[in-house]
């Protein structure tokens, strides 16, 4: 039950909630707002509010003196003998309400003294039967309201806030990756200078994938006849070969059809086992999804996949041997066998363009460079700025399984006292959240089946799955960096210290001050 019920337009609210807090402040009850509960009827709260009410306070100005809301209020208001108007503006009370008088608040201020609101207050109390009482709101600053010695002791309860706090607040772990795999994925981050560079590569061969073309511009072109393909030997006579007249300066091969997976290989004729084409570096931009995947857990070769890379580039300065599957040449005046689905082509490129250039679809290119054999060891890339890192692979059922193929480890260099976290060979391990983490060395390595990864960052989040039960990384807290951090920890406690210390300090000296 409310002491005054306030009547008015909502086209007054501002002036009216002024009004209203400016009563509340002599220790009278207010009911003003018409925020109705959830579900209730505004008629019916308002007709309880008002009945229940000791006063009700009319504000009749331009906009309430046409409500028909207020004026039902008033009249009621009327009947139940609990009726006290005023005017907020030099507009006319409606007919009916006139007999009564009223107060004047035209120019009220809240603070000020005036004479309508002064009478305002007798009649209120004269209605409420209760003096009004004034409350001092806000005018003491918090430290003068608070007990001198809860200012002194405060340095435990804040240093505990603090440690919670502390023990709440997650941080990122600089981690040290080392483990081995036939597969990962990678999505490319922002490099700190310049752009993101997947390093050069001399290679005995490439067999290119999800290309669209593949374009060059030869010295010398020739076909083998697929009839004269000798499979003993894996090669073709030398009467098999026919020479090709180019039509233009470009040769471009296409895919036959795209549903058929046309796949070109580029082998050298070198002597056997030397590495004579080069693959240039392969530029990519921040967001790109790289993909590496080793071939049979051997040194000699892995896949690369590049997804949205518009272009490849390989260095050939030596004669090579194109092998071209589902995949159709033009450029020629004369292209013979183009009725079959595999031709094999011996080219030489002039010095001046001694290069292939291949284009690529926009979920490729897929290159698988093939290494010279008997190499103990062979490093890939390096230096590579990554935001994610997968190591899982699709088996057949569609699932997601580990890709390892060998024990690693995670480690915290930072911070020993997390200890290190060892992965089996069984488990699907990813890393999330990665912030300046680099990729340092890719290497193949028949010793290790596979493909060796060393890396080095800051980590939010390392997830492993041995089966079907998921392993949380090491967490590290604010509170672990700063147990860990002798001097760090010691400042900040003296810090707290003093800034409350100085604070029961002060408060102390006012009230000896003022005794």
């Amino acid at each position: 039950m409310s002491d005054i019920f306030i009547s008015y337009s909502s086209k007054d609210r501002p002036w009216v909630e002024q009004f209203a807090k400016t009563l509340g402040t002599y220790g009278w009850s207010v009911w003003w707002d018409r925020n109705i509960p959830t579900g209730g009827s505004f008629h019916a709260v308002i007709r309880q509010e008002l009945k229940a009410a000791k006063c009700a306070i009319i504000v009749w100005s331009e906009q309430s003196v046409d409500s028909e809301w207020v004026q039902a209020e008033a009249g009621e208001a009327k009947r139940q003998e609990k009726y006290l108007p005023i005017k907020i503006d030099e507009s006319e009370i409606p007919l009916g309400f006139t007999q009564r008088t009223y107060q004047s608040l035209v120019s009220w201020e809240a603070g000020a003294d005036h004479p309508g609101f002064s009478q305002l207050l007798k009649d209120i109390e004269r209605l409420v039967k209760s003096p009004p009482q004034k409350i001092e709101i806000g005018s003491k600053p918090w430290w003068e309201r608070v007990h001198p010695l809860w200012l002194v002791s405060p340095p435990t309860l804040l240093a505990t806030i603090v440690v919670i706090g502390l023990m709440l607040w997650p941080l990122s772990a600089r981690v040290q990756v080392e483990l081995t795999t036939e597969r990962m994925e990678f999505e490319v981050g922002a490099a700190s200078q310049g752009t993101t560079i997947l390093a050069g590569l001399d290679v005995r061969s490439v067999a290119i994938e999800k290309f669209t073309t593949i374009a060059f511009e030869p010295q010398t072109l020739e076909v083998a006849d697929p009839a004269q393909y000798r499979v003993e030997t894996d090669d073709f006579p030398p009467s098999a070969w026919r020479a090709l007249p180019a039509a233009s300066a470009k040769v471009t091969l296409a895919a036959k059809n795209h549903a058929r997976h046309p796949r070109v290989t580029v082998e050298g004729l070198t002597t056997a086992g030397q590495e004579t084409i080069h693959l240039d570096p392969i530029p990519v931009a921040q967001g790109t999804h790289v993909m590496l995947e080793s071939r049979g857990g051997k040194s000699e070769g892995l896949t690369i996949k590049v997804a949205g890379q518009g272009a490849i580039t390989l260095s050939l300065h030596e004669p090579f041997k194109l092998i071209a599957d589902h995949a159709q040449v033009s450029g020629f005046e004369d292209s013979p066998f183009q009725q079959h689905d595999e031709l094999t082509y011996r080219i030489t490129l002039p010095e001046r363009a001694s290069w292939i250039e291949i284009s690529a679809q926009g979920d490729g290119p897929g290159i698988s460079p093939t290494f010279a054999p008997k190499r103990s060891a062979t490093t890939i890339f390096g230096a590579i700025p990554v935001t994610t890192l997968d190591f899982t692979r699709q088996d057949s059922s569609g699932g997601r399984v580990s890709a390892l193929t060998g024990q690693g480890t995670i480690t915290f260099p930072d911070y020993p006292h997390l200890g290190s976290v060892p992965v089996s060979k069984d488990d699907a391990i990813g890393l999330e959240g990665l912030d300046r983490f680099m990729i340092k060395e890719v290497s193949l390595s028949a010793q290790h089946r596979g493909m060796r990864l060393f890396g080095d960052g800051m980590a939010k989040q390392i997830r492993t799955k041995t089966g079907q039960i998921p392993i949380q990384s090491r967490r590290l807290t604010a509170f672990d960096a700063l147990w860990h951090d002798a001097r760090l920890a010691v400042l900040l406690s003296f810090g707290a210290a003093v800034f409350t210390m100085s604070l029961g300090a002060y408060r102390l000296w006012r009230e000896f001050k003022r005794r």
